[in-house]
């Protein structure tokens, strides 16, 4: 998606918009606005573009914009591509631009960053984040105006990356945030020691910064759950480690069935009491996408869809110079819980659901509180992955399932979708679920809303726009009332 549009007054082809609903549905993903120097743009080279949905009275109005980041703007200003990925010089799976960047006196104090990973609401803006290689950038939300890199970001710690230029450090890809103090938990990690450092932002700009020495190994720490208590961080074997592309010729991502996952528990509000260690004797698996957490009696509840193994290929899984697998075509994931007695630290994985599922998300008001209600996309087995198809609520408690089909053989994406509340004070899981959709074969894009009352009676509407929507990998929604 190589162009910026304004669709005001978008269509609804179906139903009527809630004239409750006041708020911005955001999502960001790749798209890159000119290639790299040496010719490719994997995903992560590519440039965030931040697209939102804005509701009022009814009316619902559709931009996309460029995050115009510092990489951007140098390259805007001359033309051309300024950077060149290290890690982006094979020409198969294993270009990333998770790496680093050669630098020149043309690109020497810029920052790498593309912004691309996810966008969320925090202290009346939206921020844009990478996770590596770049500080979260603010955003306006109803002109989708870059604002700049966030003041604090001179407060954050490096990640991975070397940072260019001063303030010029990473942010997590899935922060949570507390919705009654405005506190934003985040953190930064690194194949260098300290692998984690926790970050604690409030409203007001300021940051408390907690270094975690005593991990056992690097881990791409990518989500994270949150309770009342802890942040609650797994350190599995999807392993990152610059040597990889610096040294032995491949992917900066490794694959190591044999680390034992770890369960880090992070005091979120005492920053003087230890972190609690737990060492499992799970299976090898993985979960990318944290739903939400429980504490029932003596028990934490983990819960998020469990892969088999990450998605992404590794050298066993192939030879130099082949095509890389679709995302969700090398591995599936579906429901999960991963069940630990905070008495004796022994830990279980249970497996909730038969259905392929990724994606989740929650009622975000409820971040930290525990909770009921978690969303997903859903799917169904295709070969060694999934296809997903469908959208899936779940009473976390019960375990009963919604479910509704969006697609059946047409090619499309059914992408990540988000919760918005009835009224602002509505309990848990009480309002709507917008889900964007990009129908490849029409050329056309499409949000549906569903009223979480039943989702299975369908989409109570359909706001289409006039294009195929790019794929973005994650979003959120902000209230305005």
């Amino acid at each position: 998606m190589r162009f910026e549009a304004t669709v005001d007054e978008c269509i609804v082809t179906e139903g009527e918009i809630p004239k409750d609903l006041a708020g911005g549905f955001y999502r960001v993903g790749p798209a890159w606005k000119r290639p790299t120097k040496q010719g490719t743009t994997a995903g992560l080279t590519s440039d965030g573009m931040v697209q939102g949905l804005v509701f009022d009275n009814g009316r619902v109005d559709y931009k996309n914009r460029w995050v115009r980041t510092p990489k951007y703007l140098l390259e805007e200003q001359h033309d051309r591509s300024m950077f060149e990925w290290l890690d982006c010089n094979f020409g198969d799976w294993r270009d990333t631009g998770f790496g680093e960047v050669v630098r020149d006196d043309a690109n020497r104090g810029v920052s790498q960053t593309t912004a691309g990973t996810n966008v969320f609401p925090f202290a009346g803006q939206m921020i844009a984040t990478h996770e590596q290689g770049g500080p979260p950038i603010a955003l306006d939300p109803i002109t989708l105006e870059t604002k700049g890199i966030v003041p604090w970001s001179t407060k954050l710690s490096e990640g991975m990356i070397p940072p260019a230029a001063y303030g010029d450090n990473a942010f997590a890809a899935h922060p949570k945030w507390d919705h009654a103090t405005g506190d934003l938990f985040g953190w930064t990690w690194s194949d260098q020691q300290p692998y984690l450092t926790m970050h604690v932002v409030n409203k007001n700009g300021s940051v408390r910064s907690r270094e975690i020495w005593d991990a056992p190994f690097a881990t791409v720490a990518h989500d994270a759950w949150l309770t009342q208590d802890w942040l609650v961080m797994a350190f599995q074997g999807f392993v990152p480690d610059r040597d990889r592309y610096q040294k032995q010729n491949l992917s900066v991502w490794g694959w190591k069935p044999e680390n034992p996952i770890h369960l880090a528990l992070i005091p979120r509000d005492a920053p003087d009491t230890p972190v609690r260690w737990i060492k499992t004797d799970l299976e090898p698996q993985y979960i990318m996408h944290t739903m939400s957490a429980n504490v029932v009696g003596n028990k934490l509840l983990l819960d998020g869809p469990i892969f088999n193994r990450p998605p992404f290929p590794f050298e066993q899984d192939m030879e130099e110079g082949e095509d890389v697998a679709l995302y969700f075509n090398i591995a599936r994931s579906s429901l999960g819980r991963w069940i630990v007695d905070l008495d004796t630290g022994h830990v279980k994985a249970e497996q909730l659901s038969d259905r392929p599922s990724e994606l989740p998300k929650v009622d975000e008001r409820f971040y930290g509180q525990g909770y009921t209600w978690g969303y997903q996309v859903g799917g169904i087995v295709k070969r060694g992955g999934m296809k997903m198809n469908s959208l899936v609520v779940t009473n976390m408690e019960t375990l009963s399932d919604q479910e509704y089909q969006i697609r059946q053989d047409e090619p499309a994406a059914v992408m990540e979708a988000t919760f918005a509340p009835r009224s602002p004070d509505s309990p848990e899981g009480d309002g709507y679920i917008i889900v964007p959709i990009s129908w490849w074969a029409d050329k056309r894009g499409e949000y549906q809303i569903f009223d979480t009352d039943d989702i299975t009676k369908g989409p109570i509407a359909k706001i289409e726009l006039p294009f195929m929507m790019g794929w973005t990998p994650h979003g959120h929604w902000m209230d305005f009332r």
